[in-house]
């Protein structure tokens, strides 16, 4: 008997335990391998905005409390790096010079602040404390890619997983930011990851359990309690494992009632998610209400904070148009989003070539009498990995233009790994279609 069949016949629960040890193991490999953990080999990425998680976890290892649990920073005005030299240094804060941040609930700046207390047990030393929190960050982080890795092997073989994988470890933006406190990129990524457990169960069991609905809610929770910044990002990256499904049973299938099952999965998964959404903006009304001491004032400054994120209030942009925001990112943006060596790609040349690929496979698939109609669940995919992030560009679009240093990074979520791994998928339907001989050749003989 082989270690194949060994691992066969082992419980399910064991070969989850064992999948989930070895991604764990993987996690750690590649943080350690490219020195995520490190704020000085890797470099930093949006210090201003990770001072407030900072600013938390000094609170709460000083024991320190301000109505609703918000994050925020003790530095004076305009003086960043404060609150990490306080954090490096082992300082004590003034509880009187906290200056909440009530933009967002804060989950991150909690879960790290109890981090930060645990491994104060062992690390007393600040820098090793942050080497840690980092990894951690890092770690999840490639937990939860090689997570979607694994449903991408099962549905598409291994290169193209390893495409999606290698888009990541090769990939300037989330190589910088995924140590990133304050953003935490890894919950980014969590209503995709529910979104194809909850596939995976449906077609194992023929049915939806409704705990797999809650996941998708607690995953979009989650992402909305560390911040609602790329809400329509995250909300469409939930949807399209299910919308890949639906249009598999229409144009490969042709099973109409199967699509039609499907499609009302895809509805409840959309309920589910905003369900969480929903969920986290009442988390975070409790808390406004808690720190400004009244429901009018609490809705004042939920209204506000929305409103600057949506609108063009700030006079410096307020000319900028969709089409204006939209060529910046696409066209004008040159930096690349995969870097291997002195090879570097940016987001318009990467999607030329896959859309060149889907026209060159779809001839050859025409040509062979092999059904283009394959294509149309990839097709989907790839549009909709496209629309994610550029609906928060059209959306917001003086969030947009005001973090310029920020709003690439969702070309990771998801058309660079799309697009990388269905580059494989269609150069390999491409070869099939020419190597095997035509079916009405095939049938006339």
């Amino acid at each position: 008997m082989n270690v194949k069949q060994k691992i066969s016949k082992l419980p399910q629960l064991v070969k989850r335990l064992l999948t989930l040890l070895v991604v764990l193991v993987m996690s750690v490999l590649l943080t350690t391998v490219r020195h995520n953990d490190s704020a000085y080999l890797t470099g930093v990425w949006d210090l201003s905005s990770q001072a407030l998680v900072y600013g938390r976890m000094l609170q709460m290892q000083y024991h320190q409390h301000w109505p609703g649990g918000f994050m925020g920073v003790y530095a004076p005005e305009e003086e960043e790096g404060y609150d990490r030299q306080q954090f490096l240094d082992n300082q004590p804060v003034t509880e009187g010079d906290y200056r909440v941040y009530a933009h967002q609930t804060g989950l991150q700046g909690w879960g790290f602040g109890i981090l930060n207390k645990v491994y104060s047990l062992r690390w007393p030393g600040g820098l090793d404390r942050e080497v840690m929190l980092y990894k951690t960050n890092c770690t999840l982080f490639y937990a939860v890619e090689l997570l979607i890795c694994l449903f991408l092997w099962r549905k598409f073989g291994l290169l193209p997983a390893a495409a999606w994988l290698l888009s990541i470890v090769f990939g300037p933006w989330p190589q910088r930011g995924m140590k990133n406190l304050y953003w935490c990129l890894w919950t980014w990524v969590l209503p995709l990851l529910a979104s194809l457990w909850l596939c995976r169960r449906a077609r194992r069991c023929g049915r939806v359990p409704v705990g797999n609905y809650l996941l998708v809610a607690a995953a979009c929770l989650v992402r909305c309690m560390c911040g609602f910044e790329f809400i329509t990002t995250f909300l469409i990256l939930c949807e399209i494992p299910l919308c890949y499904e639906i249009f598999t049973a229409l144009c490969c299938q042709k099973d109409r009632s199967a699509a039609m099952i499907w499609l009302r999965r895809t509805v409840y998964t959309g309920l589910a998610a905003l369900g969480g959404v929903a969920a986290a903006l009442g988390i975070w009304f409790v808390q406004m209400t808690l720190c400004f001491g009244g429901v009018q004032r609490a809705l004042e400054e939920m209204l506000f904070t929305v409103s600057v994120r949506v609108t063009l209030t700030d006079s410096n942009v307020r000319s900028e148009t969709v089409p204006q925001v939209l060529h910046y990112y696409f066209v004008e943006n040159g930096e690349p989003v995969v870097q291997i060596g002195s090879f570097s790609l940016s987001i318009l040349p990467l999607l030329a070539v896959t859309a060149v690929l889907f026209v060159l496979c779809g001839g050859v698939l025409a040509v062979r009498h092999q059904s283009p109609a394959r294509l149309v669940p990839l097709l989907v995919v790839w549009v909709l990995s496209i629309a994610a992030p550029a609906s928060w560009m059209v959306l917001s679009r003086a969030h947009s233009i005001v973090h310029k240093h920020l709003v690439p990074m969702l070309w990771h979520f998801a058309p660079v790994p799309v697009s990388c791994m269905l580059l494989l998928v269609l150069a390999k339907m491409t070869v099939t279609a020419l190597w095997r001989r035509r079916p009405d050749l095939v049938a006339s003989r």
